[in-house]
């Protein structure tokens, strides 16, 4: 039986305390809430491939990869935005996120992958996001941290409405998302670790969400 608590944190909407944001999400504190991926192009809206793009992007590794086909398709993805001249709120989730990995155990890497992409790809080369990762103890199998041509990555950053002008001002909401299934989530970075995990556990299941206080998304 699923402790009801637990459950009530998944749909928070709780605002984040300023240490670890640098703006609020960019659709507002109901950003904690359910949100639809786009409907199929026999709706009139862009599919997921389409939606999200195949943008070329390089992992810390130096690898190329296509940001759906290779950081989305198949998978549920937990996804943050960082950079790694941040001194404050992109290391403290990045640490947060690794005890979303310790709770999600066997699952990590297997049913859920993170994503982190950088919100200044000008400086945020291969090389710097590799250091980044070690620093915080991010540089393992399963996590990938995603750089590019600016005009790509700003591209994706829009789509997740995460986008901001100044590299400090992107939203700091994490999004988890099973695309293709069309479903994604966003949570604020300080719930439970726990709460995170669960929630990015349902999504990889398929299962939905129980009943909490949050409104949904617009």
């Amino acid at each position: 039986m699923r402790n009801p608590l637990l459950l009530a944190a998944l749909a928070t909407t709780l605002l984040a305390p300023a240490a670890l944001a640098h703006t609020e999400p960019a659709a507002g504190p109901r950003a904690a809430a359910d949100s639809a991926i786009p409907r199929p192009a026999s709706t009139g809206t862009r599919d997921p491939r389409v939606y999200f793009t195949e943008a070329d992007l390089r992992n810390q590794d130096g690898q190329r990869l296509k940001f759906y086909s290779d950081a989305l398709k198949g998978r549920t993805v937990v996804l943050n935005v960082a950079y790694t001249t941040c001194t404050d709120a992109c290391p403290l989730i990045t640490r947060q996120l690794l005890q979303v990995r310790e709770e999600l155990g066997d699952a990590f890497g297997k049913q859920v992958f993170f994503v982190t992409i950088t919100s200044d790809p000008a400086r945020d080369t291969p090389q710097a996001l590799k250091a980044f990762a070690q620093k915080q103890g991010a540089d393992v199998a399963g996590w990938s941290f995603l750089t590019g041509r600016k005009s790509e990555v700003d591209l994706i950053l829009k789509r997740l409405g995460a986008f901001s002008e100044n590299v400090e001002g992107h939203a700091t909401v994490l999004y988890i998302m099973d695309v293709d299934a069309r479903r994604m989530r966003r949570m604020l970075p300080n719930l439970p670790p726990k709460a995170i995990a669960e929630a990015a556990r349902l999504i990889a299941t398929g299962k939905p969400p129980g009943p909490g206080p949050g409104p949904a998304a617009n």
